[in-house]
């Protein structure tokens, strides 16, 4: 009986896990900075505005990006997967030897540089290999890999900054991906259709081909959904803990806990908005996570201070925000064609979409100050407001993007041509 083309092979299911466990060690690097940031303070002798300098040069990293994955069109999925694997293990390595803050900077924002690059290619891998069936789920297990990185993350850093080597020895872990580099050399070979594609048309494409008239109003939308929904996810992962320490009183242990409670059960938002992608469609689906979200967003900053009323809320938004990430990813990597498919991604996620990234901690503040009443600082408000960003994409989806569930690639972007419906 031959095989069902619409479920996962075996090696669907090893390559899953492959790149799984890349964007597993994406997410344990990317929270490492928030983990350590206190001690590279005290060990440098950074002012409270000389470390937010810092963490804002390598956040940049994730813009310059841009100039590595699109590389993926011209050297190959594979050959890039290999490099931004390496190339990310080695700053993330080399990090734990700094002696300066100089040195912390430039070798992290090599490793976010390389870290945002792999991610981006990974999606692309996928979408080009899977069945159509399961692309939506496939995309959606290899993103949530990241969040249990950083969970891991999380939880090893109170053990670990123990040893004598400090925050130090995170940064020697992050060296573990060298044995994937061994595996992926060996089991994995480039896929089909990038293959079939240059020996189509040898000569690589342009760095503004994907420009063009064709795919220029796709471009623009992709880019603007990645856009609203970084405006609107960055706040969530990036203030809830100033907000529940200083707003409403929790102590350190009591946050830790239901950080690790909310992220262990909400990270299933992957898995459940992957299945509704592939059973019900990405339109549907996204415009649900999206509005949903938006809503959660509210009732976590702006609800009971009790534990129990701040953990439920934040459980429910992780449900259903960090799914955001694979919803653009799975648009991006499914409306542009073969040959431009890496260069679509780094346009709309590196440049547009991460600068809302930079942006929405900026935008935080000022509300912040706006709404802020006695010893309470308007953080909440402030990320309840930002929280409203992804109704944007929701409104963005129903607007302009086709429905792409259990439709081939090819078909896709067979449609490219002609205007977004």
């Amino acid at each position: 009986m031959p095989d069902d083309p619409d479920r996962l092979q075996r090696a669907h299911i090893v390559l899953i896990l492959l790149l799984s466990t890349a964007t597993f060690f994406e997410g344990y690097d990317f929270i490492l900075l928030n983990l350590v940031l206190p001690y590279l303070r005290k060990d440098f002798g950074l002012s409270l505005l000389q470390a937010g300098y810092a963490a804002s040069a390598i956040a940049a990293g994730t813009i310059a990006a841009f100039f590595v994955m699109r590389l993926g069109d011209t050297l190959g999925r594979r050959a890039m997967l290999l490099w931004t694997v390496l190339g990310y293990t080695v700053a993330t390595g080399l990090t734990a030897a700094t002696t300066d803050i100089f040195g912390f900077v430039a070798l992290q924002f090599l490793a976010r540089v390389f870290l945002v690059a792999e991610w981006g290619i990974s999606t692309v891998i996928l979408a080009e290999e899977l069945p159509a069936a399961k692309r939506g789920i496939g995309i959606s297990i290899v993103q949530g890999a990241a969040g249990v990185g950083g969970i891991v993350g999380s939880a090893l850093f109170p053990l670990v900054a123990r040893v004598s080597l400090g925050w130090r020895a995170m940064y020697l872990i992050g060296l573990a991906p060298l044995v994937l580099v061994f595996l992926l050399r060996t089991r994995m070979s480039e896929t089909r259709r990038y293959a079939a594609e240059r020996e189509a048309t040898p000569e690589p494409p342009g760095w503004t081909d994907v420009l063009a008239r064709p795919y220029r109003k796709k471009l623009a939308v992709v880019a603007l959904l990645w856009f609203f929904m970084y405006l609107g996810y960055t706040p969530i992962m990036t203030f809830w803990t100033s907000f529940a320490m200083n707003d409403r009183g929790l102590t350190p242990q009591q946050i830790s806990l239901v950080v690790a409670i909310a992220f262990t059960f909400g990270l299933s938002g992957f898995v459940a908005a992957g299945k509704l992608m592939d059973s019900w469609g990405r339109r549907p689906t996204s415009v649900l996570f999206f509005t949903l979200g938006s809503f959660a967003t509210a009732a976590a900053f702006l609800g009971p201070p009790s534990v129990w009323a701040m953990g439920l809320s934040l459980l429910v938004l992780i449900f259903f925000a960090t799914a955001y990430l694979a919803l653009c990813a799975t648009f991006t990597a499914e409306l542009f064609p073969t040959r431009l498919r890496a260069s679509a991604a780094a346009w709309t996620n590196n440049t547009l979409g991460r600068i809302g990234m930079v942006l929405a901690p900026t935008l935080v503040g000022l509300l912040a100050a706006h709404f802020a009443v006695g010893n309470k600082t308007g953080l909440g408000p402030a990320v309840a407001v930002l929280g409203l960003a992804p109704l944007v994409c929701a409104g963005l989806v129903l607007a302009f993007l086709p429905e792409t569930r259990n439709r081939e690639l090819e078909e896709i972007t067979s449609a490219s041509q002609t205007p977004l419906a």
